[in-house]
Order: C-alpha cells, then structure tokens, then sequence
C-alpha cells in the first residue's frame, strides 16, 4: 500500500516523466512538485531509478484495471455493438491514462514498452475469445487497436485546433467493423 506522501511523488513524478522524460525530469523538480524536499523523496524511493519503476507499475496496474472494468460491462453478443462498445471505451481508457502511456511508449525501461506488451497478449486473447474463428490476425488487431487509440489520443491533446477527435475515431471504428463483417 502506498502512503500519502509516496502517492505525491508518484503522481508528480508521472507528470514529470511524462513532460520531460527520464533524463530531463530531476528529482529536485518531482519532489519540488510533489511538494516535499529531495531528502524526503530518496528516503521513500532511494534513487530516481526505483521512482520511475514504480511509477510504471502502478500505472500498469491503473490502466489493467480499467481496461478490465470495460471488459467485464461489454457483454454484448452482436459483433457490431461488442466492437464498437470495445473501440470507444479503450479510446476512453488511452485518454485517461495519456501521461502514463506517452510516457511508456517513449522512456523504454527494458526492450520494448511494458504497457504495449501486457496489453497485445492480453486484448489478442479477449479478441479471439470473443469474436473467434474470424480470418483476422488477433495480435495484429490488438497492436492497431492499441497504437490508434494512443494515437488519436495525442493527436487530440497536441493538435487541437484542427483534430477532429470524434470523427476519427468513428472511421476507425468503421474500419474495424468491415474487417470483422
């Protein structure tokens, strides 16, 4: 369980991260913002290393709930509605969670971005339970659906003055459904 003041840290140290990387966030600044000194926070992480790892696996675990949350409420049988319901609320969950997952999909801690991996094995799996025997390649399905959602996420949140959200999201939603038709 996480205390208060490690929850400030995490918090501001995620926005950091985010905003200005692994190498560019100080942990002078983080704890600046999580309104605490430098000493308090190597007390609580030790180094700024064991910080941003934690700092990924509670995200991890954030976004793995939610996205469990939305598996759990699309019980629909119809395909259309299943994918549809299943598109909108990863896209939801991807703007929820955009600090973490821009973060994850630019400061690798090892090889490859943890989230992406957790979550392809993972939706390949939903997907091919849900909607099985289809001419589709699951994993290439879940990394589409994934790397969109984030996408138009980011699109959104750096281009908004000409980005129209909704519509593309709703061409791909479009998309999606002829392939699965």
């Amino acid at each position: 369980m996480v205390d208060k003041t490690e929850q400030k840290f995490l918090d501001a140290a995620l926005e950091i991260f985010a905003e200005k990387g692994y190498k560019g966030a100080t942990t002078r600044f983080i704890a600046q913002k999580a309104g605490f000194s430098e000493l308090t926070l190597f007390r609580k992480f030790k180094t700024k290393q064991n910080l941003f790892n934690k700092v990924l696996n509670q995200n991890i675990v954030k976004v793995k709930e939610d996205v469990d949350e939305a598996l759990a409420t699309n019980v629909s049988t119809d395909p259309d509605v299943f994918l549809r319901t299943l598109i909108t609320d990863m896209a939801r969950i991807a703007e929820d969670h955009y600090e973490f997952i821009s973060l994850s999909n630019t400061q690798k801690s090892g090889s490859t971005d943890p989230m992406l991996d957790e979550f392809v094995k993972y939706m390949s799996k939903y997907l091919e339970e849900n909607l099985p025997g289809r001419d589709v390649d699951y994993n290439a399905m879940a990394l589409s659906l994934y790397s969109y959602t984030f996408m138009i996420s980011q699109t959104k949140y750096y281009e908004k003055d000409w980005f129209n959200y909704n519509q593309a999201l709703e061409g791909f939603i479009k998309n999606v459904l002829k392939l699965f038709s």
